[in-house]
Order: structure tokens, then sequence, then C-alpha cells
């Protein structure tokens, strides 16, 4: 899996590869010997997981969606500080 996904084909190889990755955790999920503690984590997880499913849903459904957007970066980097050569000169 990629976590830039700039791409159709992308998108799809990512999609393919969580439903994978969700069908093995299925299958196994009976056999683990969960604490109640686990199970409401576990829980709680799942239930976050499904609501961005849910939101991703929507977002496709809208009429006029996100179209064509390219891919665009949603932190910046800070600039470093100046460094200041009299402090470090001793001047």
């Amino acid at each position: 899996m990629g976590y830039r996904i700039t791409t159709y084909a992308a998108l799809q190889a990512n999609l393919s590869a969580a439903g994978t990755t969700v069908g093995l955790c299925r299958a196994a999920l009976g056999r683990l010997p969960l604490s109640d503690d686990e199970r409401a984590e576990t829980t709680e997880r799942l239930r976050k997981q499904m609501g961005d499913l849910d939101a991703m849903i929507l977002e496709l459904s809208r009429p006029g969606g996100k179209q064509g957007i390219p891919f665009v970066r949603t932190r910046r980097r800070k600039t470093p500080a100046p460094r200041r050569n009299d402090i470090l000169s001793g001047g």
C-alpha cells in the first residue's frame, strides 16, 4: 500500500489491499483471546475506521464531488529559524 494516492489505479490498489487486510483480521478475530479492554479498544478503532469509510462514501456520492483536483500537500514544512552566527562566535 502506498500513502500517496494520486491516480484511480492507486486508489483501487489501496482499497483492495485494505479489503484483504480486513478479511484476514476478521478470520482471525474469533481465535484471539481478547480481554474486555482489548475488545472495547478494538471496537472503538473499528467504529472510527467505519466512520472514515462512511465519509468517503458521502464524498463520492455528492453531486459534482471532487473531480480532477490535484494532490495538495496539507502540511507545510516549518522553515528553520535563522541562525545567528554572532551568538555562536561569541561576538
